[in-house]
């Protein structure tokens, strides 16, 4: 695993040239301020960003998953710092986990020192710059795809109202061909609203799995959820995917749930090495800073963020902006 080291004026730009070059797989593993160099000293005070960036070894083995990450949780219960930056207390009030908090305030005070910017509005600026490098740009594919894409989840995530929505946006947007399978796996697939919206589109829908006749943009294929635990249904799932022409998988959990709960769902169907994951029912969550955790404590990224059971309804590309709140005022 090469390291390469990437400068910029700020870390945005740095994150950039870092997905650029590297790819969307790149990591980050260290952010730090340079200091300023020949004649500059003279007027700034602070020289340009060094953001250090790899390509994960695909050779390596699973249990190696210990490789450096830019922030991951600590096994310890270490207590948070006394005279935290305001703007790392307040994102932590809005829902991000006290051990990111506490790296996020270690690296930040590496970039700019203990004492915080002298406006507030500067301090958030220097916050989000930090976070944002973390931020993972999901795969792309090419059109038409011949890879299916299968959502998974728990009971009551949104697969299929997400899958709808974004059937939807590919035909009447993008103007997309798309077919769907509507397959049945543990359970039986009994979503009626999916069938419906495939009939009135004009979707060709299909109810067990065989090589497409036709050429379309998109395949997709809706499957029931499972719970988490159930470690059967899992296995007869996984078999399943194994089963489609190596299929896109996208992992779908409801954001309205407790950050708790997102970690177990998260780690549950991590077995099955989805791509990415969309983010539903944020209609009901106004706390997405909490999203913010699986995107410095996990390599997964995210695709979709959607609210509300309208179709077509809001089904938005996941951007590192959505995440934020309103910054903190004095």
């Amino acid at each position: 695993m090469k390291l390469l080291a990437f400068e910029a004026t700020d870390a945005a730009t740095a994150l950039t040239r870092v997905h650029a070059e590297l790819g969307p797989e790149a990591v980050v593993v260290n952010v730090r301020r340079l200091p300023p160099s020949g004649l500059e000293r003279l007027w700034k005070r602070h020289g340009n960003i060094e953001v250090t960036a790899c390509v994960p070894d695909q050779a390596e083995p699973p249990a190696q998953e210990s490789a450096p990450r830019p922030l991951t949780p600590s096994d310890e219960n270490d207590p948070p710092p006394k005279g935290r930056w305001r703007s790392i207390q307040w994102l932590e009030s809005k829902g991000l986990l006290a051990e990111f908090a506490s790296q996020l305030d270690e690296k930040v005070r590496i970039l700019h020192g203990d004492r915080p910017p002298e406006t507030l509005e500067k301090e958030w600026n220097c916050v989000t710059d930090l976070v944002v490098c973390h931020w993972r740009t999901p795969p792309k594919w090419s059109m038409p795809d011949p890879r299916p894409h299968v959502l998974v989840g728990p009971p009551g995530a949104g697969k299929s109202t997400a899958l709808c929505k974004w059937m939807v946006q590919s035909i009447l947007v993008q103007e997309k061909t798309v077919q769907i399978w509507r397959l049945d796996g543990a359970t039986a697939n009994a979503s009626e609203i999916l069938q419906l919206h495939c009939e009135s589109l004009g979707v060709p829908t299909f109810r067990f799995w065989h090589t497409p006749d036709l050429q379309a943009d998109l395949l997709m294929v809706d499957l029931p959820g499972v719970e988490i635990h159930d470690t059967r249904s899992l296995a007869a799932l996984q078999k399943q995917l194994q089963a489609l022409p190596n299929p896109h998988i996208h992992l779908v959990l409801n954001a309205a749930l407790e950050t708790s709960i997102l970690q177990d769902q998260y780690r549950f169907f991590k077995q099955l090495n989805p791509e990415d994951m969309v983010f539903t029912h944020l209609d009901e969550e106004r706390q997405r800073v909490k999203l913010w955790n699986f995107v410095l404590g996990t390599e997964c990224p995210i695709r979709f963020l959607g609210t509300g059971q309208k179709i077509p309804g809001d089904l938005q590309v996941a951007e590192p902006f959505l995440l934020f709140p309103q910054p903190p005022r004095c």
